[in-house]
């Protein structure tokens, strides 16, 4: 028999490193498949092979993807030539959904069986569009369990698997060996500043969480604030801005360690996306930032049908990290609430207690070899 083949597309940091996971575990189970689609280095690493990494292209808003339609487009392109010539048995779509569920109807039309692992945030903007996916979707793999009768409402064949972050949300270091290596005193207050994987996220953000410290510092003395980039990029995007905007708060950007520098952290300011996420479930008590381009802000609230945008409240059912969303966005709103988490200690030890929950919420380690279990049954099933 001939090996299985499949396709994977992921175009965020957060799908490459997803998709890697499942890829590792498919190498196990098949390591005769041939994995091959667009993904970043962990993919790669995994045993994919990368036709093109678009995980710095990750966009959010109209006007942002409408700057970027045509490398989309070329892109669409490709990987449908792609999926005529080497016509993989399946397609693994991870996340991505402006993206991925246009792709989705014109690989289900060349008789390719389509996997989505990721969700489409459905439940807080569309779900309208549920009942069409059940015509190109073969198998929806889920990562929270509220999504599950969604999907079955709408007769497609949907499975929970687990969070993915509950086998990989574990420092290298402890919050006391952290600190010491990095020359913070005990009694030293620390606030993470997290200001996103993308670089229009980091240009829109940094500026506002940076002239927030300024004001945290001016009420909390001998605070300190870590600011772990994403990638090299991005962290040297990050310095620029500091000083382009002349901040004079004590941050210091990290080349990756987030979990590290989160967990020896007092409080976050955090970017809306799964860092939120992270956080709270690190138990470190957060805010909730973003700030859009004003287009995008005015489409979105008409499309947004939940009360809140951090995924940290979503998965929780409740508001434990305040939100400060486009005009609310402010520098001093985020300090104040971000001193109330440093001076007030029933406040900081209430929020840690409610964060407690939300991990259990990601359901139990091993989502990546169950997801991996999944497709290769369907795969074999079809095969």
């Amino acid at each position: 028999m001939s090996p299985l083949k499949l396709m994977v597309v992921a175009g965020e940091r957060s799908g490459d490193l997803h998709a890697s996971r499942i890829i590792a575990s498919l190498k196990e189970f098949s390591p005769s498949m041939q994995i091959f689609g667009v993904g970043g280095e962990k993919m790669l690493r995994s045993g994919a092979e990368i036709l093109t990494d678009v995980t710095g292209l990750a966009v959010v808003g109209l006007t942002e993807v409408v700057r970027s339609y045509l490398t989309f487009r070329r892109l669409f392109r490709r990987l449908i030539e792609v999926a005529k010539r080497r016509r993989p048995d399946s397609a693994l779509l991870v996340d991505y959904p402006g993206f991925n569920l246009r792709l989705a109807p014109a690989l289900k039309s060349l008789g390719i069986k389509v996997v989505y692992f990721v969700s489409p945030q459905v439940w807080a903007w569309g779900q309208n569009r549920v009942s069409k996916m059940r015509r190109y979707v073969d198998k929806m793999i889920v990562v929270f369990d509220f999504e599950v009768p969604i999907y079955q409402h709408a007769g497609i064949d949907v499975d929970f698997v687990g969070h993915p972050l509950a086998e990989a949300l574990f420092p290298t270091s402890s919050r006391e060996e952290f600190r010491r290596k990095s020359g913070i005193p005990p009694e030293t207050k620390v606030v993470a500043i997290l200001p996103g994987s993308r670089l229009h996220e980091v240009s829109r953000h940094v500026p506002i969480m940076g002239k927030a410290a300024e004001l945290i510092c001016r009420r909390v003395s001998r605070t300190r604030f870590l600011l772990p980039a994403a990638s090299d990029d991005l962290g040297e995007e990050c310095r620029r801005l500091l000083r382009r905007h002349r901040i004079s708060a004590p941050i210091t950007v990290l080349s990756g360690g987030a979990y590290d520098a989160i967990s020896a952290s007092d409080a976050a300011i955090v970017s809306s996306g799964t860092a939120t996420l992270e956080t709270g479930c690190l138990g470190v008590p957060l805010v909730v930032v973003y700030k859009v381009s004003p287009l995008t802000y005015l489409i979105a609230r008409r499309l947004v049908t939940i009360p809140n945008i951090g995924l940290i409240n979503i998965v929780a059912g409740k508001t434990i990290a305040p939100e400060f969303v486009q005009r609310n966005a402010c520098p001093g709103r985020i300090a104040g609430q971000i001193v109330k988490f440093l001076t007030d200690s029933g406040l900081h030890e209430s929020i840690r207690e409610q964060l407690s929950g939300v991990r259990a919420k990601l359901g139990p380690p091993g989502a990546s070899q169950r997801a991996a279990r999944l497709i290769l049954d369907l795969m074999r099933h079809d095969s």
